[in-house]
Parts: C-alpha cells; sequence; structure tokens
C-alpha cells in the first residue's frame, strides 16, 4: 500500500486533464472540474491502492469514473460550432469537426476511444480501467471509429 503523497498524483496532473479534456470533448471547464475532482479522489483513495495494477491505469480508472459521475450530474449539452467558428482555418475546422463528431458518440463508445486510440492503452488496459472485459471495448472503439468515419464524411459534405 502507498502513503497518500499529493506530489505522487500531481505527477500526473497533466495526463489526467488531457483525458478529462478528451472524455468531456474538448470543454475546458469540465474538464478542468473533473480533473480537480479526480484528483481529490485518488488523493482520499490512495490508502487502498494495492499497487496491483500500474499507477497510470489505477488513476485513469479513477478519472473515468469521476467522468462517469460528472455526467450523471450535469450532461454536456453546449455546442462548439457556433457562428464565430465558421471563419476559422482548416486545421482548427477538422479539430472542431472532430471534437463535434466525437461528443455525438455515446458515453461508451466515446470512453473506449479515447483510452484506445487518443491516450493510447491496449485494449486489454482499457478493458481494466473500464471494468469490462476485453471484446467489449474493442467492440466500442469499433462502433465508435465507425461513427466518427460517418459524421465526419457528413461533415465534409456540408
Amino acid at each position: 500500500m502507498l502513503t497518500p503523497d499529493p506530489a505522487l498524483l500531481l505527477e500526473h496532473k497533466d495526463r489526467i486533464y488531457r483525458l478529462a479534456l478528451r472524455l468531456s470533448a474538448g470543454c475546458v471547464a469540465e474538464a478542468e472540474d473533473i480533473t480537480q475532482e479526480a484528483l481529490v479522489a485518488a488523493l482520499k483513495t490512495l490508502p487502498l491502492f494495492l499497487g496491483k495494477a500500474r499507477l497510470t491505469t489505477w488513476l485513469y480508472t479513477v478519472t473515468v469514473r469521476t467522468w462517469r459521475a460528472h455526467q450523471k450530474r450535469s450532461p454536456l449539452k453546449t455546442e462548439l460550432l457556433d457562428e464565430r467558428t465558421r471563419a476559422v482555418p482548416e486545421d482548427i475546422a477538422l479539430r472542431l469537426d472532430l471534437d463535434h463528431a466525437i461528443r455525438a458518440l455515446t458515453e461508451v463508445q466515446r470512453e473506449a476511444f479515447i483510452l484506445v486510440k487518443a491516450e493510447g492503452w491496449t485494449h486489454k488496459e482499457a478493458a481494466k480501467i473500464l471494468g469490462v472485459p476485453q471484446g467489449t471495448v474493442q467492440a466500442r472503439v469499433f462502433e465508435a471509429t465507425r461513427r466518427l468515419r460517418e459524421l465526419l464524411s457528413e461533415e465534409s459534405i456540408k
């Protein structure tokens, strides 16, 4: 068991924030809230961490659970694409289209897709973080990828 050490958790703050930002589809305020809540939750439960998994795996699990709880309390309903974003450079517009498309995924698809494709975890590691079988993660990533292709091809038609 580890003794609670805030410095140990703060070393991973940027990674937690990056995951929270991706899960919240680019909503900075939501990502900041999730990061803070996840760090507090991790600090409180650090004495329970047995070291059976990597610390980062455990922290990602805490972050995903915090995001899920946050979604239940206040689901994201803001729209990134508005009149001000129509005259942006093409690379920024593409990023906004991708953020918009990711937001359209179901929560479970978004979690699996982000962990595997954006964060670089294996399907097996993502399954451990999400607490589901590996095959479930594979199916969710496949469906998310298929749905993103559909959504992004629709955006390119417009």
